[in-house]
């Protein structure tokens, strides 16, 4: 008689599934344990487990509906890892230390998980100082976050400050300049816009854009020039346009 499916359960936030979340989790030392399908063939899964053994992680094989059960059935590819807390990293220190040349991303209201994920990796490939998050509406760091950006969440800077006002108040002290992605009057071409060194770009979501406390402290505002017909583009799909377009400028 086959075993019935487990009713799947929310995912805990304190795990990471899926290959490359994994290994990425095993390497920036986040991993407090692993979970592998007892039965894999997957050659990846087994140089994970191999993995958590030489640094002393425990490696527990268990069937698949432990894993689909912890994994609120998401495609965790035979491996997970419990982790330790994911430490934000200090925003003031961050601004204290920044160069000539600084990017950062202050996400206002974005919650797709997906969304987030992807803004992690292009904050990872362009070399952001820091990617700010608010503690309360905004997607944090969860399984799904980790899924999306490939486990590049474990070394992506992410700042999560209480609140957005303040960030921006510390980083305008340390002379950033605030920019955000909003079209409308005033607005310019981010393609021809003249990108500041020390530049804090503020992101929306798709569906409310930049709250209008966030606009007011801004200190310009860009939007990519696009086909008329195109009403907006993805959140994660405009901060990596952005975020290039920033980099072009200041390629040091």
């Amino acid at each position: 008689m086959p075993r019935p499916r487990p009713k799947p359960n929310s995912t805990p936030d304190d795990l990471a599934f899926g290959i490359n979340a994994c290994s990425m989790a095993l390497d920036a030392g986040y991993a407090k344990s692993l979970l592998y399908f007892a039965e894999t063939k997957n050659e990846r899964v087994f140089e994970l487990v191999e993995k958590a053994k030489d640094n002393g992680i425990a490696a527990q094989p268990v069937d698949v509906f432990r894993l689909d059960q912890l994994s609120g059935e998401g495609v965790h590819q035979g491996v997970l890892v419990r982790l330790r807390d994911v430490e934000p990293v200090d925003l003031r220190q961050v601004a204290r230390d920044a160069g000539k040349s600084s990017l950062i991303i202050i996400l206002d209201r974005v919650t797709d998980p997906q969304n987030l994920g992807a803004v992690l990796r292009t904050a990872v490939a362009v070399g952001v100082s820091a990617v700010v998050l608010p503690l309360r509406r905004g997607a944090l760091l969860t399984p799904g976050v980790h899924r999306a950006s490939a486990g590049l969440s474990f070394i992506a800077p992410v700042a999560a400050p209480q609140n957005l006002a303040m960030a921006i108040k510390t980083l305008k002290e340390a002379n950033f300049w605030v920019v955000a992605a909003a079209a409308g009057e005033g607005s310019q071409s981010a393609t021809s816009f003249d990108w500041p060194g020390r530049t804090a770009l503020v992101m929306g979501s798709e569906g409310e854009g930049v709250g209008q406390l966030l606009m007011k402290e801004s200190d310009f505002s860009v939007a990519l020039p696009m086909d008329p017909r195109v009403e907006s583009l993805n959140v994660a799909v405009a901060t990596g346009a952005l975020a290039y377009l920033w980099r072009r400028q200041w390629p040091g």
